[in-house]
């Protein structure tokens, strides 16, 4: 029997517990979160580090970044186009079992905002300005 979703643990964040374990069972997952320690990429470079589909990544991506494990970064090259550039946010995971059932607390490291006009990248003023 599955406990209803009022019943879930929850991180301070509002995620279950449960849904951070099911994320970290993937292996796909743990290949993306591996390919981000070393800096922010892009979903294509993930791809191809990964050896999986651009979807297969983006479907990952999504489920990491509503569960705060990744953030996503707007970067606009100098020929105007938007390009979304992803990176891993330090979390830790306690998982307790007991008698009660499964607890477990995450706690994700707030990351600072990027100061106003500054989005990954040159200043705006400079875009296109070579």
């Amino acid at each position: 029997m599955q406990p209803s979703q009022s019943c879930q643990p929850e991180s301070g964040d509002g995620v279950a517990v449960e849904e951070i374990l099911s994320l970290l069972a993937d292996d796909y997952v743990r290949s993306i979160l591996d390919a981000l320690t070393d800096g922010p990429k892009p979903a294509a470079a993930l791809a191809d580090r990964c050896t999986a589909s651009t979807v297969t990544i983006y479907r990952r991506l999504d489920r990491l970044e509503t569960a705060g494990l990744v953030a996503v970064e707007t970067q606009i090259a100098p020929d105007g186009n938007h390009r979304a550039r992803y990176r891993a946010r330090p979390a830790s995971i306690t998982v307790s079992v007991t008698e009660a059932g499964l607890t477990g607390e995450i706690t994700i490291e707030s990351t600072a905002e990027p100061a106003a006009g500054d989005y990954g990248h040159r200043p705006a003023s400079t875009v296109g300005d070579d």
